[in-house]
């Protein structure tokens, strides 16, 4: 994978975690998750990262369960999941953010829900 879209992943990377989780391309996915960083903070960094380049992750990354993909580093996850197809929808960005909507209204449902309920 280029070693531009792991900068760049790794720098939304910092970004979304106020600089609180420090990665590089060699990082593994599980060595991301924390207290300052979880997996809807992963999930809004991908989400920067394919509208910043106008290129999409797979559409079965959604339905793979994390524990395919923790081992994985940053730059073995790009090379895996990442579609080099330049995307042309002008909804394109529009769709990931209403994915990553549907995400985070999840995870606040789960969050205020019982555990009974999920």
């Amino acid at each position: 994978m280029s070693t531009y879209y792991t900068s760049s992943l790794v720098e939304i990377i910092h970004y979304v975690s106020d600089a609180l989780v420090q990665c590089d391309a060699s990082t593994k996915v599980a060595e991301l998750f924390g207290e300052e960083f979880d997996d809807v903070d992963f999930e809004m960094a991908l989400c920067c990262f394919e509208a910043t380049h106008r290129l999409a992750f797979r559409d079965d990354l959604i339905h793979t369960p994390i524990d395919q993909y923790e081992e994985l580093s940053l730059e073995e996850f790009l090379d895996t999941y990442l579609d080099l197809t330049e995307q042309k929808d002008p909804l394109f960005v529009t769709k990931r953010f209403r994915i990553f909507e549907d995400a985070i209204t999840r995870a606040i449902a789960e969050e205020h829900a019982g555990p009974e309920e999920f």
